[in-house]
C-alpha cells in the first residue's frame, strides 16, 4: 500500500507542477493582451480636448487590432475607430463608471458570441477612453500552451504508471526463498 501511495503522491505533484505553469502562462498571455490597449488609451487621453482626425471606423471582428472609442458623460460613445454592426459599440456602464471611480479598468468584454476583446478603460476630462482589441490570437496561443502542456502531463503519468508497474513486476517475479 505505500508504494501506491508514493507513485499517487508522484502524480499528484507532477499534475500540480503542470497545473501551475498552465496557469501562470495562461494569466501572462492574458494580461499581456492588456498592453497594447493600455498604451492606446494612454496616448488617446493625452489628446483629449485637442483636435485631432479620428481614424477611419473598422467594424469588430475576432481579427480586430487595437480601437479606441471615447464615451462621454452620459456613457454613449462620441468617437471611435471601431463599430459594431455598423455603430459605435456601447461597453456596459459598470466598466465606465469603474474606470471613473478608481482611475482605470481593464476587462474582457465579449460583445456578442464569439467576439471576445481585452478592454482597457481610462478617464479624461468627464469622457471616459476605452481601448481594446481581440483576444483570438491570445485564446489561439493559449490553447496551443494547453495541448503542449497537456501531452507533457500525459507523458510524465505515463512513465510514472510505467514505473510503477515495472517496480511491481521485478518484485513478484523475486524468487521466493526455499526452505
Amino acid at each position: 500500500m505505500r508504494r501506491v501511495i508514493g507513485w499517487l503522491t508522484a502524480a499528484i505533484i507532477v499534475t500540480l507542477i503542470f497545473g501551475s505553469v498552465y496557469g501562470a502562462l495562461q494569466q501572462l498571455g492574458r494580461r499581456s493582451a492588456n498592453a497594447a490597449p493600455a498604451a492606446a488609451a494612454a496616448a488617446e487621453v493625452q489628446q483629449i480636448g485637442s483636435e485631432t482626425q479620428t481614424a477611419p471606423r473598422l467594424e469588430l471582428t475576432p481579427d480586430t487590432g487595437v480601437f479606441v472609442i471615447v464615451y462621454g458623460a452620459d456613457n454613449k460613445p462620441v468617437s471611435g475607430t471601431a463599430t459594431l454592426h455598423g455603430s459605435l459599440p456601447v461597453l456596459p456602464p459598470g466598466v465606465l463608471q469603474s474606470a471613473r471611480d478608481i482611475g482605470s479598468d481593464a476587462v474582457t468584454w465579449q460583445p456578442e458570441p464569439g467576439l471576445r476583446m481585452a478592454v482597457v478603460a481610462r478617464p479624461a476630462a468627464g469622457r471616459v477612453v476605452v481601448a481594446g482589441q481581440s483576444l483570438t490570437p491570445y485564446e489561439d496561443r493559449d490553447r496551443m500552451v494547453q495541448l503542449f502542456l497537456g501531452a507533457g502531463w500525459l507523458g510524465s503519468v505515463v512513465v510514472l504508471a510505467a514505473g510503477y508497474g515495472a517496480t511491481e513486476f521485478f518484485r513478484r517475479r523475486r524468487p521466493l526463498p526455499t526452505s
